[in-house]
Parts: C-alpha cells; sequence; structure tokens
C-alpha cells in the first residue's frame, strides 16, 4: 500500500503546485502582460520582464536584451497608439496555452497569441503566432526571462488558437 500511496502522493503535490504556480503567473505577469498590450502601456509592458530578458524575434532573425527591447518599445508603442486612437481602431490581444510547466522559482510556457483589430468601417484583421517563454521568479514576483515569439509562417490558425487552452 505504501508503495502506491507515495507515488500518487507525490503526484497530487506536483500537479497542485503547477496549478498555483500558473495562477500566479496569470495573475503577475499574463493578465498584466494582455493588459498593457491592448493599451500600449509601456511602462506596464516593459515591467513584467526581467532586466536579464533574452528576447528573440525568431520572424527578424534577432535577439535583443532588456534595455534594446524597452529602447524599441518606447519608439514604436507611442506611435503605435497614436495611430489607432486617431483611426479609430479597436485591438485585442488574448493567450492560449499548449504547455505549462513549472518548478519552484522557474517556469517554461508554449502558447499561441492573437492579435485583432477591428477599423472604423468594421473590418476585422487577425493574425496570430506562437510564443516560448522561460519565467523566474526575482524578489517573489515572476518575470519573463526569455521571450521568442513566431508567426511560424502564418500556419497558425483559429482552430489551432482555439484548441490551446485559455488562462483560467
Amino acid at each position: 500500500m505504501k508503495k502506491i500511496a507515495l507515488p500518487v502522493l507525490f503526484l497530487i503535490c506536483v500537479v497542485g503546485h503547477s496549478q498555483d504556480a500558473a495562477k500566479e503567473i496569470n495573475e503577475q505577469v499574463w493578465k498584466p502582460f494582455t493588459q498593457a498590450i491592448m493599451t500600449q502601456h509601456v511602462e506596464q509592458f516593459i515591467s513584467l520582464h526581467s532586466k536579464d530578458l533574452v528576447r528573440a524575434e525568431r520572424d527578424e532573425k534577432q535577439v535583443l536584451n532588456y534595455e534594446q527591447y524597452k529602447t524599441r518599445m518606447d519608439q514604436s508603442w507611442p506611435k503605435w497608439k497614436e495611430s489607432n486612437s486617431k483611426n479609430n481602431i479597436q485591438y485585442t490581444f488574448e493567450l492560449r496555452f499548449l504547455e505549462r510547466i513549472s518548478k519552484e522559482n522557474q517556469a517554461f510556457e508554449v502558447g499561441y497569441f492573437k492579435n485583432e483589430s477591428i477599423n472604423a468601417a468594421g473590418e476585422k484583421r487577425t493574425s496570430y503566432g506562437q510564443f516560448h517563454v522561460a519565467l523566474r521568479k526575482e524578489n517573489g514576483i515572476w518575470k519573463i526571462l526569455v521571450d521568442s515569439d513566431s508567426n511560424n509562417g502564418r500556419t497558425i490558425t483559429e482552430e489551432m488558437f482555439q484548441a490551446a487552452k485559455p488562462i483560467e
């Protein structure tokens, strides 16, 4: 009986920890991340990243550090925000997950994101991408340490996106 009970207890603890970590990551990273993107709030967005950030922009074949990424956001997001406002564009951003792994102060997550904009004429544009993110807890707060994304040659579909798990 002990031989069966111990592995089952271990599995329950591991699953419970992973679920707790995912909830913490959702609250500390993904919900504010999504909000910051939809409002083009650079400071909120960049604060979710570790100062040791490695940002891999696979479609552009480049790697950026924290300062380079922040500079890019500081330069592009205000223009993006102004354009959306000026042209009455409604923008939404959503994440879904394929894989979420965590242990203590480290996590690795893979999923899809969906960008959608609707212009004043009601025309909708939707695009998808896939992300791979490593996170770590810094001073008790989850931060994005490695962030990589790609549109995978525009092969990600609405069906693929919907099949992944939403933020809970």
